[in-house]
C-alpha cells in the first residue's frame, strides 16, 4: 500500500489545515509503519481536489484500518472491472466464467502492482467499465456518477472520450464534468487554487517524464540515450499519430460505442504523456472483451497483446530470480484466456502463452545482468532535499538519488513489451470489427 500512503496522507493533512500538495505531508507519511523517518523519502500527491473528502474520511480512522478499507475497496473495483467486462462482451455471467475472468485478472501485473501499492488507477479502471455498462443499460444516474468517479485518476478516465456517441452519454459525461469542475474549484481554493494546482502537476509531470518507471515513448526513447528533448519530441509525435490513427480507425472501421472504448483503452498508453506500470489496468477491459468477442486471427492478436500487457516486463531487472513467478502468472493468463474464448478446442489461442513463458525465461539472464533501482529502497539511509525545495524537486531529486534517471538500453527494452501487447490489443479490435462486418 505504498502509494496509499500519499493518499492518507494528504486526507490527514488537509483535515489538519495544511497543504496537500505541499512538503507538509511527509510530516504524516514519516509516521506511517514502514517509512524509515531518518531520511527523506516524500511521496507526492497530485490527485484532483474534487476527491479530497474521500482521502479526508479514511485519514479519520488509523491507517492500518483506513488501509484495510481501502483494499477492500480496490477488490470491489476488481470485481466490478472483470464481471463489467464479461458483461460488456456479452458472455455468459456463470460461476465458471467469473472465476476465470477473475483468475486472469488477479494473474495480470497491473493488477498485481495496483493492490500492492493500493493504486487509485484500480478503482478508475472499474468506474470506466462501470460507466460503460450503466450507460449501456440506460441507467442515466449510475453512468454519471461512475463518469465522476473514473475522474479520480484524469488520465485513466480519458478513454470515455470514445464512448461519447450519443445523448445519453454525453449528457452524463457533461453533468460529470460539472460536478467534478465544480467540486475542483469549491475544495481546491477557487481559479487560483486551480491555476496552481495545474502548476504542480506540470512540474511533477516533468519530474518524472524521463524516469525508469514511467512507460512512455519519451521515457523508453531517453532510455535508449537519446536527448532529452530529441526524446520528447518522438513521444508527441508518436502521440500525435496515435490519437489521429484512433480518431479514423474508430470511424473508418464504424467501431460500437464497446469497441471503440476498448480500442481508446488500447492507444491510450501511446498518447498520454505520463503512463506507469499500474496504469495497464485499463487494458484488462479490452482484453476480456476481446476475449469474449474476437475470433480467428483476432483472437490470436488479442491473446499476444494480452499476454504483452499483463506481464511485468519490468520486474525482470528489478527482482532478482523473479523469472519463475512471472513465468507462473504469464501461464495462468494465457489458460484464463483460453477459457474465456470459448474456443479451448483450439489450442493455437495457447501457444503465444508458450512462446511468452519462453521469452522471459530468455530475457532474465540479461535483465538480471542490468539490475533496475527501486524507489525508496534505493536511497541512503539519512538522505534529505534541501529545506526549501517543492515537492516537485523533492520527488525528482529522490528519483535521481534512486538511480531510476539513469539511461539503461536494457530497462528500455523491457518496458517496450506492454506497449506492443497494446499495439496487438488495438489490431486485433479493428479486425475483429472487420470480421463482423463482414458477418453482417
Amino acid at each position: 500500500m505504498r502509494d496509499f500512503e500519499a493518499y492518507y496522507a494528504a486526507g490527514a493533512t488537509w483535515n489538519a489545515g495544511g497543504d496537500p500538495y505541499a512538503r507538509d505531508i511527509w510530516q504524516v507519511e514519516r509516521t506511517i509503519p514502514g517509512v524509515v523517518a531518518t531520511r527523506d523519502e516524500l511521496l507526492p500527491f497530485v490527485g484532483p481536489a474534487a476527491y479530497r473528502p474521500l482521502w479526508s474520511l479514511l485519514a479519520r480512522a488509523p491507517y492500518v484500518v483506513a488501509m484495510r478499507i481501502w483494499g477492500a475497496i480496490l477488490i470491489a473495483s476488481l470485481v466490478v472491472l472483470a464481471i463489467g467486462s464479461l458483461a460488456l462482451a456479452e458472455s455468459p455471467l456463470d460461476v465458471r466464467t467469473v472465476f476465470t475472468a477473475l483468475l486472469l485478472a488477479f494473474s495480470s501485473g497491473p493488477i498485481i502492482s495496483d493492490i500492492a501499492l493500493g493504486q487509485v488507477a484500480l478503482l478508475a479502471a472499474g468506474a470506466v467499465v462501470g460507466a460503460l455498462v450503466a450507460l449501456r443499460a440506460s441507467w442515466w444516474f449510475g453512468g454519471t456518477a461512475a463518469i465522476a468517479l473514473a475522474a479520480i485518476q484524469p488520465n485513466i478516465a480519458l478513454v470515455l472520450l470514445a464512448r461519447m456517441r450519443d445523448r445519453r452519454a454525453i449528457t452524463s459525461a457533461a453533468i460529470a464534468f460539472a460536478v467534478f469542475l465544480t467540486a475542483t474549484l469549491v475544495l481546491g481554493g477557487g481559479p487560483a487554487g486551480s491555476i496552481a494546482y495545474a502548476q504542480m502537476l506540470s512540474a511533477h509531470a516533468q519530474a518524472e517524464r524521463v524516469i525508469t518507471i514511467q512507460h512512455t515513448i519519451t521515457a523508453i526513447a531517453y532510455g535508449f540515450g537519446l536527448h532529452r528533448s530529441t526524446a520528447g519530441i518522438i513521444g508527441s509525435a508518436i502521440a500525435l499519430a496515435t490519437l489521429i490513427g484512433a480518431v479514423v480507425t474508430i470511424r473508418r472501421r464504424h467501431l460500437d460505442p464497446i469497441a471503440a472504448t476498448a480500442f481508446a483503452c488500447a492507444a491510450l498508453p501511446l498518447a498520454i504523456p505520463f503512463f506507469h506500470e499500474h496504469d495497464f489496468v485499463i487494458e484488462l477491459f479490452p482484453a476480456i472483451v476481446l476475449a469474449g468477442r474476437a475470433r480467428g486471427m483476432a483472437l490470436n492478436l488479442a491473446a499476444i497483446g494480452t499476454l504483452l500487457v499483463t506481464t511485468d516486463w519490468l520486474g525482470l531487472s528489478q527482482r532478482a530470480n523473479g523469472q519463475w513467478q512471472l513465468v507462473a502468472f504469464l501461464i495462468a493468463v494465457g489458460l484464463a484466456f483460453v477459457a474465456l474464448s470459448g474456443e479451448a478446442r483450439h489450442r493455437m489461442t495457447f501457444v503465444p502463452a508458450i512462446g511468452g513463458a519462453m521469452l522471459i525465461l530468455a530475457l532474465a539472464p540479461f535483465a538480471q545482468h542490468h539490475i533496475a533501482p527501486t524507489w525508496p529502497d534505493f536511497l541512503t539511509e539519512h538522505w534529505h532535499a534541501p529545506v526549501g525545495w517543492t515537492v516537485a524537486d523533492v520527488w525528482h531529486a529522490e528519483q535521481v538519488a534512486s538511480g531510476l534517471e539513469v539511461r539503461e538500453a536494457a530497462w528500455s527494452i523491457l518496458r517496450v513489451f506492454p506497449l506492443l501487447g497494446c499495439a496487438f490489443l488495438g489490431a486485433a479490435i479493428a479486425l475483429d470489427a472487420r470480421r463482423s462486418d463482414v458477418r453482417l
